[in-house]
């Protein structure tokens, strides 16, 4: 399971960003070997809405609010490229401000059930998955999953001889 650098920005919610944004990586050859674009807003007002279920609440409710118009403005890129640090520098220079963090890439195997049995076995050993973000089509016999976990060495040491 090999350990990857990912990049997270904000990027302003608005038509062309993300053209100017990945023109910024072309320009330099960076690769874009994955990606999730998340909606500020919508996550925001989510938990939010768990939060007024739950009862949970531990703000006045026009900071919230205030919070939630704000974030209208932005997404959350998430990314993986072939050359972290110089797309840091490189979007740095390009005036964003970019945060790092070690996450897992897999290739998995492209068949029913193989997700469950990874996600399994990392809940059962107490290893809770943040988020993960991935695809493979249909038609591919691979997909690239990213995993974002509360214990990266733990996690490692689950899989030595790869992927069930």
């Amino acid at each position: 399971m090999p350990i990857r650098k990912q990049l997270e920005v904000m990027l302003a919610d608005a038509p062309g960003e993300l053209a100017k944004f990945t023109s910024a990586l072309m320009d330099e050859h960076i690769n874009i070997e994955a990606m999730m674009i998340q909606d500020a807003n919508e996550y925001l007002l989510a938990l939010y809405e768990v939060r007024a279920h739950t009862g949970r609440r531990v703000a006045p409710r026009d900071y919230y609010e205030a919070i939630l118009k704000e974030s209208a403005r932005y997404s959350m890129i998430r990314l993986i490229t072939d050359n972290p640090d110089k797309a840091v520098d490189i979007l740095g220079k390009a005036g964003y401000q970019v945060k790092t963090q070690d996450v897992i890439g897999l290739v998995l195997d492209n068949r029913p059930g193989i997700l469950n049995a990874v996600s399994k076995k990392l809940g059962d050993a107490g290893i809770n998955i943040s988020y993960t973000y991935g695809s493979g089509f249909s038609d591919s016999e691979n997909a690239l999953f990213i995993f974002k976990v509360s214990d990266l060495q733990k996690a490692l040491e689950l899989f030595p001889g790869g992927i069930p």
